[in-house]
């Protein structure tokens, strides 16, 4: 029989006193070092990468497709990335060769870092082409919560979801602030005019309120890129007065390369003939608008749009903000 002396006991738990202490000591200066860590990564600018990463980046390239193209294991130059392996020279030089540069094997960040608590180049683009981040993200195939984290500058992009982006959106995706557009009233009053519309009309045929219509014409509130589409598919349809016929006039702007011209064609040249100004549209060349003109049931003169590439953005104060 085991005899368990008050001395035996009384150590016993001292001794786990002091293990539990320990651990807690322990998982208190983990807690610091990550927070020390995560705050030395927001004081430099954002999200760690390799060198190696950052500069396939730049070259439209991942890691795995780095590999392939340098015939070596991905595994491998992952290692070699994220400094678990030596660089040598024999793999130095297929780097070199695939990326005409050698990068080395330190941590870079996100140019620019994290955008936070204002709105960002790319959410301001959606939104002049009538979009929400959800639509984007359905129309490019990435989930949502991939678009809204690269948006802020949370996450990278890959070269390959970013190509998505940039084909949805036309334009280049980057990271950093954008101060959201103003919209002009005075456009949104002339196309209800055009339409002979009151307020409660648009509203109820955009599916909003009158109230929100109400704000967003009074500058109160910023219309979401899914508001702007549906004003713009009501109000920028033609309206009964500018489908008119017969057709005066056919007119259209066009650019290619560093190239641009009017081509206008009709009737009513001298002596009453068929006019035509501006020669032809070359072949490949981009339409930047187009109207006819006419005469409306009630004899007055009246355009009718055919293109507009501004597309939502029609509605935007021009000239603000630069580059959206």
């Amino acid at each position: 029989m085991t005899t368990i002396s008050t001395s035996n006991i009384t150590e016993t738990i001292h001794d786990l006193a002091g293990y539990v202490n320990g651990q807690d000591d322990t998982i208190a200066l983990q807690d610091t070092e990550a927070q020390t860590q995560a705050g030395n990564e927001a004081v430099k600018g954002g999200k760690a990468e390799s060198e190696l990463q950052a500069a396939a980046r730049r070259h439209g390239l991942t890691l795995k497709q780095l590999a392939a193209k340098m015939s070596v294991n991905y595994s491998h130059l992952c290692a070699v990335a994220n400094g678990r392996r030596p660089w040598t020279p024999n793999l130095r030089e297929k780097v070199a060769a695939a990326l005409g540069e050698a990068p080395g094997q330190g941590v870079v960040y996100r140019q620019g870092g994290v955008v936070q608590g204002q709105s960002t180049y790319i959410r301001e683009r959606a939104r002049e082409k009538g979009l929400s981040l959800r639509q984007v993200a359905d129309q490019t195939g990435l989930s949502y919560g991939y678009v809204v984290q690269a948006a802020r500058g949370q996450r990278h992009l890959s070269p390959a979801a970013q190509a998505r982006m940039e084909a949805v959106l036309e334009a280049p995706v980057k990271i950093e602030a954008a101060q959201p557009a103003d919209i002009d009233p005075q456009v949104l009053w002339e196309r209800m005019d055009a339409h002979g519309w009151s307020q409660n009309e648009v509203a109820r045929q955009a599916g909003i309120s009158k109230a929100m219509l109400s704000q967003v014409m009074n500058g109160q509130r910023t219309p979401s890129g899914d508001v702007l589409r549906r004003l713009y598919e009501v109000l920028f349809a033609p309206s009964a007065a500018e489908l008119v016929a017969p057709v005066e006039l056919k007119v259209m702007g066009w650019k290619k390369g560093g190239r641009n011209g009017v081509v206008v064609k009709g009737a009513g040249g001298p002596g009453g003939g068929a006019i035509r100004t501006g020669g032809r549209v070359p072949w490949g060349a981009e339409v930047e608008f187009a109207y006819t003109t006419g005469y409306d049931s009630r004899g007055r003169v009246s355009v009718n749009h055919m293109v507009d590439e501004r597309n939502c953005g029609v509605m935007f104060k021009q000239g603000h903000p630069d580059g959206v």
